[in-house]
């Protein structure tokens, strides 16, 4: 089934109203979020994995987005957003709150310091999804010690990076190039890549 960005928009909206209190975003408007926040995290859908993950994490979650997102591509999955800052967090928890949506948990910690200071979230994910969180080769320096055997990574690219065949314990394995429309046109790529 796929996820419409009307599905997203109560959580949207109730984003951008914490976002007058806390930056979460330097998107005001809605139509403009709507387009970089909703369907550019709505891109996943048009890529293929062998099975629907189980065990979520979105890495350096910053407003929420893809991670919220990846709640209703895959419903049955349990979704973690991870942020090194916890008044981000909490902002998150309260929008979740308002708007009913379950089935989220947030950790507070720098995904560096991760590994060593969480255990229990070592080897765990089989989709982890960085978006505008750095460099490629960085974050699947990140992303690698938490993801399963078989796991997948997925990397939101802009139009000037092309996604590299092989980081840090991972492989490319697929890629979507995507358009995003008006009024925030732009060409996008997720690079998807499979933990060795």
């Amino acid at each position: 089934m796929t996820i419409g960005p009307e599905t997203l928009e109560p959580f949207l909206r109730a984003l951008l109203v914490e976002n007058q209190q806390i930056n979460l975003t330097g998107v005001r408007d809605l139509a403009t979020a709507r387009v970089l926040h909703v369907l550019d995290s709505l891109a996943i859908q048009g890529l293929t994995l062998p099975k629907p993950p189980s065990e979520c994490l979105d890495l350096g979650s910053g407003n929420g987005f893809p991670g919220v997102t990846l709640r209703f591509v895959y419903p049955t999955a349990a979704v973690t957003l991870l942020d090194r800052t916890r008044k981000k967090l909490l902002a998150i928890e309260r929008v979740l709150s308002a708007t009913g949506i379950t089935g989220i948990t947030t950790v507070h910690v720098d995904a560096e310091q991760a590994p060593r200071t969480h255990a229990d979230l070592l080897a765990k994910f089989d989709l982890v999804t960085a978006r505008a969180v750095g460099q490629p080769a960085r974050v699947a320096d990140l992303a690698s010690p938490l993801m399963s055997s078989g796991g997948h990574l997925v990397l939101w690219l802009d139009e000037h990076t092309t996604a590299p065949t092989r980081l840090t314990g991972v492989e490319l394995v697929q890629t979507l190039d995507y358009d995003l429309p008006e009024p925030a046109a732009r060409r996008r790529q997720l690079g998807c890549y499979r933990k060795r």
